[in-house]
């Protein structure tokens, strides 16, 4: 979704009305994303693929909570959400290092999602200026008019693939992971 309202709206350099007429995206007339909006969507797709979980930014979901459990998801009662923290980006981000380098990525022909990718840099981890841990996080190039969010998306889904099957990992199973 992109909000008619953005502040930012203009900084962005993307044909955004060109992705939205291939259905890659959907304009709302709002400053912000409405809750309800975001859990209608979900309760669609929950049901187009018997979706069991959920993994989204720890920092959002008190704006989510209240219209989420109207459609069965909750961190605390059913536990079918994923409250993700930079610690669970770090620990996947190798897994999607490889992913990457091994073309195990699939998205066809989507702009909008290689904007998002391209639109993210890696940055390494440290308590300290100069520290090495050995960490990544992913962050946004720029921060006003590079949107990273589907990449994000993705990024949280790969933090809970392996409690969706039946414990082995499906990255040696598939030869491509699509999103």
């Amino acid at each position: 979704w992109v909000c008619t309202q953005s502040l930012d709206l203009p900084r962005i350099k993307a044909p955004l009305r060109e992705w939205e007429k291939q259905g890659l995206l959907t304009f709302v007339d709002d400053a912000e994303i409405s809750p309800d909006l975001i859990t209608s969507w979900i309760a669609d797709k929950a049901v187009e693929h018997n979706l069991a979980k959920l993994a989204l930014d720890n920092f959002r979901y008190a704006l989510v909570k209240k219209s989420l459990k109207t459609i069965g998801f909750d961190y605390k009662d059913n536990k079918n959400v994923k409250l993700v923290r930079p610690s669970d980006v770090m620990i996947v981000e190798p897994v999607i290092k490889s992913c990457f380098i091994n073309h195990k990525f699939a998205w066809g022909d989507n702009p909008l999602m290689r904007w998002a990718v391209n639109n993210t840099k890696k940055v390494r981890s440290g308590r300290k200026e100069g520290e090495d841990t050995g960490n990544y996080y992913y962050a946004k190039i720029e921060a006003k008019s590079r949107k990273t969010d589907p990449f994000m998306a993705l990024v949280a889904a790969m933090t809970i693939e392996g409690e969706l099957s039946d414990g082995d990992s499906t990255y040696d199973d598939l030869p491509v992971i699509v999103c």
